[in-house]
């Protein structure tokens, strides 16, 4: 009697990577202006590293789609009465590496927040199993409760957080990320010790969280050169 193959067919995880702009924003200033690098996030290399780090904490062997969201601290500029060119970029260059941006409720000229709609937004995909794992990407402690409340829905969290210290005028300022945050997210990386040896790890993926630094060009000598670059690649440096 021949005897049957059965077939498993697995089922493709679904992980969503949710990055607070409120903590990208600032870590994407210290790295550009007081950390050694001198120079700001690729967040092209920074979508891709994530991913990779999905595959290899939750499910090395299994299939994985992948999702990038971001959450804008400011308001959407269409909005406002005028236009902040600034805001505009940064969404510009996160939509060209692949996320989907979702704006705040501040103007741009107020204090700045974390945009808290990630916490609703991650609860709605955990409860309609759009999500089986969550990425997060912040230091905010009005995040902490969330990996609990996804555990509940047999989501599990990873967290990238930072630690680090600059000067500000005649202070020291010291970022972290909040203890309740760490302490209810199934893992941590510490990011900060990730991106202190990106520029001489012999990790590729790591080497691709920072943009390139600028270097100086000869004009006369780049005429008729395309100022094309490359989708995907952040001008924020």
């Amino acid at each position: 009697m021949q005897q049957e193959t059965i077939q498993v067919i697995q089922k493709e995880l679904k992980v969503c990577f949710f990055v607070d702009g409120f903590t990208l924003r600032k870590v994407n200033d210290y790295y550009r202006f007081y950390h050694a690098h001198r120079s700001g996030i690729n967040f092209l290399g920074f979508k891709h590293w994530a991913g990779v780090q999905a595959s290899r904490c939750f499910w090395p062997d299994c299939s994985i789609d992948f999702m990038a969201h971001y959450y804008h601290p400011y308001r959407d500029p269409s909005k406002e009465t005028s236009i902040h060119s600034r805001v505009s970029l940064f969404a510009d260059e996160l939509l060209k590496a692949g996320f989907n941006v979702h704006y705040g409720e501040r103007n741009y000229a107020s204090e700045l927040c974390p945009n808290l709609e990630l916490t609703e937004d991650a609860l709605l995909y955990a409860k309609y199993k759009k999500m089986d794992a969550l990425i997060l990407a912040t230091t905010q402690g009005q995040y902490a409760e969330l990996p609990l409340r996804l555990k509940n829905l047999n989501v599990p969290t990873l967290l990238l957080g930072w630690d680090f210290v600059y000067p500000s005028r005649s202070k020291e300022i010291h970022w972290h990320t909040d203890q309740n945050l760490r302490k209810n997210s199934a893992y941590y990386i510490a990011m900060e010790r990730i991106m202190n040896v990106a520029g001489t790890s012999s990790d590729v993926l790591a080497k691709g969280l920072f943009l390139e630094r600028k270097k100086r060009i000869d004009i006369t000598a780049c005429r008729g050169v395309s100022s094309d670059f490359q989708r995907g690649m952040s001008r924020l440096a």
